[in-house]
This record gives C-alpha cells, sequence and structure tokens, in this order.
C-alpha cells in the first residue's frame, strides 16, 4: 500500500534508473542482471528485476528502430555485441590492443555490463522509449516474444541508401534542421577522428604499462639470482623491481580509467550521432515524398484528384509531424550529449589529476627508500 501510494502522489518526482551490476556466463551465453527503480505509475513496481541476454537487448532496439517506426526520435544505439568465449575476448583485444595483448573474457564482463547499461538508461531517459511497451516488458521479468529481428529488405536498404546520397545536397527550407544536419555531420567526422587518435592513446598507455611489468619482473629476477652475491645490491634491485610493479599498476588503473571515462562516451556518442543523422535523413526522404505527393496531386486528373490530394494531404501531415518531433529530439538530445562529455571529461581529467599525484608521491618515497639502501 505504501508503495502504491508512493507511485501515484503526483508530488514524486518521475525516475527511471536502471543497473546492470553484474553478469553471468552460462555457456556461451552472457546473462546480465539488470535492477530497476521507478516511481512511474504505469509499470508494475517499483522495484524490478530480470535476467537478460545480448540478443534480448538485441530485440528490444530492433523493436524500436526497426519494428516501430521511430519517426522523428532519435533511437540510442545498440551496445557492440559482446565476445562469448575467450577466445572471442583474446581476438578483440589483439584487434583493438596490438598482437602483445592479452585478456580474458571475465576482464570484459564490467565493460559489457556498463555498455549495456548506458543503452538502458539511454532509453530510460527518453520521453517516448521509457513509456514503451517492448521497454517495460524487457525491465520485468516476464517472457519476451520470439526474439525474430525485423530487418529491412535488401531493396528497401539499397533504396534508402541511394536516397540518403542524393539527399545531402539538397537544401532543406527550414534554416534550422539545415543547419543542424551540417553540425551533426561534422560533429559525427570529428567525433570518429578523436576516438581513433584517444584509442591510437589508449594502445600506448596498455602497452607501456605492459612494458613496465616485463621490466619489472625482470629486475626482480635479476636481484635474486646466485650472481648477486651482495645483499645491500639485491635489496636495491628488489626494491627497485618493486617500484616499477606499482608503476605498472598505476599505469595500468589509468589507462583503464580513461578507457571507462572518455573513450567509452565518446564511442556510444559517435554512434548516437550516427542515429541522429538517420532522423534527419528519414525526415528529408519524407520532405521529398511530400513534395512528390503535391506535384503528382497537382497534374492529376479529375478522375484521380481526389485520390492525389489524399496522398499529398497524408504526405505533409507525415513530413509535419517529424518536423515537430525531430526539433524537440534534437535539442534534448544535444543537452544530454553536453552534459555527458562533460562529466566524462570531468572524470578523465580527476583521474589524470589523481593517479599523477599518487605516483609522484610514490615515487618520491621509493626514490628515498633506494638512497637508504645505497647507503
Amino acid at each position: 500500500m505504501q508503495e502504491e501510494r508512493v507511485r501515484d502522489d503526483s508530488s514524486v518526482p518521475e525516475m527511471l534508473e536502471v543497473k546492470v551490476p553484474s553478469a553471468t556466463k552460462d555457456g556461451e551465453v552472457i546473462k546480465f542482471e539488470i535492477k530497476t527503480v521507478t516511481t512511474l505509475s504505469d509499470y508494475p513496481s517499483c522495484d524490478l528485476a530480470t535476467s537478460r541476454t545480448f540478443e534480448d537487448v538485441e530485440w528490444l532496439h530492433n523493436t524500436l528502430s526497426v519494428r516501430e517506426d521511430p519517426g522523428g526520435s532519435i533511437v540510442p544505439p545498440l551496445p557492440n555485441r559482446p565476445a562469448s568465449t575467450a577466445a572471442e575476448a583474446e581476438a578483440l583485444m589483439r584487434l583493438e590492443y596490438g598482437g602483445e595483448m592479452r585478456n580474458m573474457l571475465a576482464d570484459h564482463i564490467p565493460k559489457y555490463c556498463r555498455s549495456v547499461e548506458m543503452f538502458l538508461n539511454l532509453l530510460a531517459k527518453h520521453a517516448r522509449y521509457r513509456r514503451s511497451d517492448a521497454f517495460k516488458q524487457f525491465l520485468d521479468s516476464m517472457p519476451l516474444p520470439p526474439r525474430v529481428l525485423a530487418k529491412l529488405s535488401i531493396f528497401r536498404r539499397a533504396t534508402n541508401v541511394v536516397k540518403d546520397k542524393g539527399l545531402q545536397s539538397k537544401k532543406d527550407p527550414d534554416d534550422f534542421f539545415h543547419t543542424q544536419r551540417a553540425f551533426i555531420h561534422e560533429s559525427h567526422q570529428c567525433m570518429k577522428d578523436v576516438n581513433i587518435v584517444f584509442h591510437q592513446q589508449l594502445v600506448s598507455e596498455r602497452q607501456f604499462a605492459m612494458s613496465l611489468g616485463a621490466f619489472a619482473s625482470n629486475i626482480t629476477k635479476a636481484g635474486s639470482s646466485a650472481c648477486s652475491s651482495k645483499e645491500g645490491h639485491t635489496k636495491l634491485m628488489t626494491r627497485f623491481g618493486q617500484v616499477m610493479d606499482q608503476c605498472q599498476q598505476a599505469e595500468t588503473a589509468l589507462a583503464t580509467t580513461s578507457e571507462n571515462t572518455f573513450a567509452f562516451t565518446f564511442c556510444v556518442y559517435e554512434k548516437y550521432l550516427e542515429s541522429a543523422k538517420d532522423m534527419l535523413n528519414r525526415r528529408l526522404r519524407l520532405l521529398t515524398e511530400s513534395e512528390s505527393a503535391a506535384a503528382a496531386a497537382v497534374k492529376a486528373k479529375p478522375a484521380a484528384k481526389a485520390k492525389a490530394d489524399a496522398a499529398r494531404e497524408e504526405a505533409v501531415q507525415k513530413f509535419e509531424e517529424i518536423s515537430k518531433l525531430g526539433r524537440t529530439e534534437l535539442s534534448l538530445f544535444h543537452q544530454l550529449r553536453v552534459h555527458s562529455l562533460q562529466t566524462a571529461l570531468v572524470a578523465y581529467c580527476q583521474s589524470q589529476i589523481s593517479t599523477g599525484r599518487d605516483t609522484y608521491a610514490m615515487l618520491a618515497r621509493s626514490l628515498s627508500e633506494l638512497r637508504q639502501i645505497e647507503e
């Protein structure tokens, strides 16, 4: 009763938050544990918990982006498919970080959980999709319908690609959308360039951390080898190896934090900008259809005049609806994009400063210890 009163109280702000705290591996299937807390009255409970596979996540995205016409909505991007075996995870790490990188599947689980959680929370923040029946069904523990992904036909995909290419040079009669299209196209390209450069930096950081680890191991072995006859020499080499190992841990932590903040957010919004471009292309296609319908209505013979006028009115109505919703969507999208990137940049800078200070203090302390050993 108390739960129902809280949910029915109009003074309580609307809230829908999704957490993916963990995931388990069942054979070659990864199951994500999903927990939801909400004050929305049209959800079956304030607290929901369920377990979903990545195929379920694909079903949800497919339902919202293909089965249901997104119109002027910007659909949050689908996360990358996780590696389901250790061999796939290692191959992915080799592809992303170079041939010398090694990693096990368990190390990827938190990354997959974070990606799915981000996708679900982007839907939860969306005014349309947070009320979607498919989203409610996904967050609840009820069984999902058969996960048959609806796909655009090859002919329709090819037609859309050709149309979109032809629309690139089309002048939009609405200055707002014309400006937005140019801005999003440029921002998407810049985001791709930043991701490439930052990924190269991450690769260098990971490889440097691995080199520090190998150096620390060799120094420690040299200090404990039989040829080290002097006790002071052994202590010095052992302590120096420990210092290098601490540096390796600090560099690894720094690279991991960088990947979890700045790199992760930029990858998400690179794909999110692609979704915004898709929405603008859908609108331009409807603009072309409305112009064609208007021209056909003017040329229509008296016997087909009524049908042509009805088709024109329907096309104009669809175009006006997508334009109205698209204007609102773009405004909210940019607010969310700027806030997310600012948050990620602040977290990235804070981690850089904090790790730098800790590393400096550790090195200063270790240098003093090494000098005492030499004496």
